[in-house]
């Protein structure tokens, strides 16, 4: 049963992202409420054992946690159902309300049990103050499998370890955060996940701003995965959140603007579309896309699969700015023994999306000028 997943530990190798800062504004002491758990996993799990797992953890980790039955009342009052992100409204509403100076998201991306078990999911605080500012995010990744080591040894078997360990690396690094102490970044982009190709031209630099702000709207899921759209573009928002250069617009802020001017993008982003999200956030950039695959695999036996391309729109001279295309498999620039493998598909999202988000940022700051790359895919299974 999968609630006996939050009992215990074992080591086991993550794919996750590096422990960063964005802004230091909450501390040890800043009051977090905790939404419901989104669940992007594609199938039904019982996600508030997993809440309250984490909420635990928080809290024997010193941190000052909203009460249950405060946002329980609080979301009846203002009828709030959905819990993947923040509008302004909202986040004002939460600190005049009850004080809160930050609210945490979980998105949980998968979990399954099948030996060797998988996990993958995605946090973030948000500032009840100023924007709806993205204040720290972290993703892991992890299968058992990850690093099974001499004779099978690192072999986890048992989901419940695996769950404990992917739990404790997002509390420890959002406590790193709120503590204000230094994060470590071993960012490191593998050529494998280089872009198939790309193309980028810098775009007009924002009047009297220091950094473009972007928002990430929902990818077009062509895929066979539920929800892959939503799943890629947490990614985009966490990797581009650490440039520094860039001011990534909180996912519930974008989507509230898409429902109040019923925006349906069906064949992708049209200019007049852009123009209003333009009009209504203020964005010097937009960022979409299409996923055509997001693959995961159950069991010891597979290889999963990620394909996906972008478009930056720059709303100043309502052109395209930057294009991508992407496609990877676990097994890319693995020959020996399985060493190297990603074993989930947010392992390989999360290598993939940080080499377009490395490159996208460099023709931004005008560090590669116009660039324009194009590398012959290889074969695809």
């Amino acid at each position: 049963m999968l609630v006996s997943v939050f009992l215990s530990g074992c080591a086991v190798a993550p794919v996750a992202a590096p422990e960063y800062r964005i802004d230091l504004s909450a501390g040890m002491k800043s009051l977090i409420a905790v939404m419901p758990v989104e669940n992007l996993a594609g199938m039904p799990i019982p996600v508030q054992a997993l809440r309250i797992s984490l909420i635990e953890a928080m809290k024997r980790k010193g941190l000052n946690i909203l009460g249950e039955d405060v946002l329980e009342r609080f979301m009846e009052r203002h009828r709030v159902r959905y819990a993947g992100g923040l509008n302004r409204e909202l986040g004002e509403a939460f600190r005049e309300e009850t004080g809160t100076d930050a609210v945490l998201f979980i998105s949980l991306e998968l979990f399954d049990e099948t030996d060797p078990p998988k996990a993958a999911l995605v946090a973030r605080l948000v500032s009840t103050h100023r924007k709806a500012s993205v204040l720290w995010m972290e993703g892991v990744g992890m299968a058992g499998n990850d690093a099974p080591g001499f004779l099978l040894l690192g072999l986890v078997n048992d989901p419940r370890a695996l769950w404990e360990k992917a739990k404790d690396r997002v509390v420890n690094s959002l406590t790193e955060y709120l503590s204000g102490r230094k994060p470590k970044d071993s960012r490191k982009v593998e050529k494998k996940f280089l872009p198939k190709s790309f193309r980028g031209l810098p775009p007009k630099p924002p009047d009297g701003k220091e950094t473009f702000s972007v928002a990430v709207l929902p990818f077009r899921d062509e895929s066979t995965r539920r929800n892959a759209g939503e799943i890629l573009a947490l990614h985009f928002i966490r990797e581009l959140s650490k440039t520094g250069t860039i001011d990534v617009v909180e996912p519930g802020v974008v989507r509230q603007t898409l429902l109040r001017s019923r925006t349906i993008m069906e064949g992708g982003l049209s200019l007049p579309q852009a123009d209003i999200l333009h009009a209504d956030m203020e964005v010097d950039l937009v960022l979409t896309g299409v996923v055509m695959e997001y693959q995961d695999y159950i069991g010891g036996w597979g290889n999963p699969k990620v394909e996906f391309s972008t478009r930056v729109f720059d709303m100043k001279t309502r052109q395209i700015v930057w294009t991508s295309s992407s496609y990877n498999q676990g097994d890319d620039g693995v020959f020996f023994f399985n060493l190297g493998k990603v074993n989930t598909a947010h392992g390989m999202a999360t290598g993939m999306v940080r080499s377009v988000v490395e490159r996208l940022n460099a023709v931004f700051e005008e560090r590669a000028g116009p660039l324009a790359v194009a590398v012959p895919p290889g074969p695809r299974p």
